[in-house]
């Protein structure tokens, strides 16, 4: 099972990507069960808040490295295209989304909490942005999303340099909203979570609709996919695919053409 959701207090939904021996990673059936808990969700006339959180003790992996490697154009179009989809549902829903950020995210995990619209997160957490240590751009909005929390220059940083930082560094820089110690994240997403509960939903539905800008947000996503359908199968990615297989350094020094 790759999620899960539950309903609690009646008006908060928890969505628990439930993959642990991947961290959490946000397969092909991540992406669907995701949108249809989303679709769900929205539809649910007693849930006024969603919040998003991870099993095992990692929030998210990212993508499933396990599957990368791919070289087929028409597969590499259809997962980016099930990215961007999955990314505006999240980023277009109309009741409050928190994401409850312990262990690890990393990759598109971190650009996950990014399209959330409360990030909680234990100090003791990794935002870890992997994007080009296989050789990839940001995906999942990231491009948007990042910048519009931590400025562009911090953000161009973080991706460069394919940083990790911990939750406190997170808060700090304002990628986190709310950091809390270790084992303490799910109840401080749950206490903010029935804090909206039993407000005005058309009025935040309309407020989120003001502040998302889903129009800048949409743009990154086609622009985020037409480099990755360029690099997946560059030979720079497909070596870094490999390197990870091999559980070795990736070496790039080659060309990778």
């Amino acid at each position: 099972m790759a999620l899960h959701w539950d309903i609690e207090d009646g008006r908060i939904a928890v969505i628990t990507l439930d993959e642990p021996d991947a961290r959490n990673a946000l397969t092909a059936e991540a992406r669907d069960g995701l949108r249809g808990a989303l679709t769900a969700l929205d539809d649910d006339q007693h849930v006024d808040v969603v919040v998003i959180t991870g099993a095992g003790g990692n929030f998210c992996a990212g993508g499933d490295v396990r599957t990368m490697g791919e070289t087929s154009r028409r597969a590499i179009e259809r997962r980016m295209g099930e990215v961007a989809k999955t990314a505006e549902m999240l980023a277009a829903f109309p009741k409050p989304v928190i994401c409850a950020v312990a262990g690890h995210a990393a990759g598109a995990g971190v650009s996950l909490a990014c399209l959330a619209d409360i990030v909680i997160a234990e100090d003791t957490a990794t935002f870890t942005f992997s994007h080009l240590r296989m050789a990839l751009g940001p995906d999942w909005g990231l491009s948007y999303t990042l910048p519009r929390r931590v400025g562009p220059g911090i953000a161009k940083r973080l991706i460069l340099t394919a940083g990790a930082i911990d939750g406190e560094e997170a808060h700090r820089l304002g990628l986190v909203d709310i950091v809390t110690f270790e084992g303490e994240v799910l109840e401080a997403a749950r206490a903010m979570a029935r804090e909206l509960a039993g407000g005005p939903r058309a009025a935040l539905a309309a407020i989120k609709g003001l502040l998302s800008d889903l129009d800048g947000l949409r743009a990154a996503l086609v622009a985020e996919s037409k480099i990755q359908i360029e690099r997946f199968p560059h030979g720079e990615h497909q070596e870094a695919a490999a390197a990870f297989r091999e559980k070795r350094k990736p070496d790039f020094t080659f060309g990778g053409d």
